[in-house]
């Protein structure tokens, strides 16, 4: 199940490049666990990240929770871009 995020928040690596926004995360809900963060990503990190533009709607990815290191006022990821690269 998806569920939308109403408080924007960024997300940002470990060596602090900007991903995007916080929009949304994925549930298990057999065991209602959060799986993964949707990213609403900017227009420079898609062309970093290798991902496919949209023409109607902001391009989005989703990213494991494992991957999460802090959830506050900002999201950090465990990883670096490159080795984000590998995981979207």
């Amino acid at each position: 199940m998806e569920l939308s995020y109403t408080e924007e928040k960024e997300v940002i690596t470990k060596d602090g490049r900007k991903i995007g926004n916080l929009i949304g995360a994925r549930v298990d809900t057999d065991n209602w666990i959060v799986n993964s963060i949707l990213v609403e990503v900017t227009k420079e990190m898609v062309i970093e990240l290798g991902l496919k533009k949209s023409m109607l709607k902001s391009p989005r990815t989703t990213i494991s929770t494992e991957l999460v290191s802090i959830s506050g006022d900002i999201v950090q990821l465990k990883v670096t871009l490159e080795e984000l690269k590998d995981h979207v």
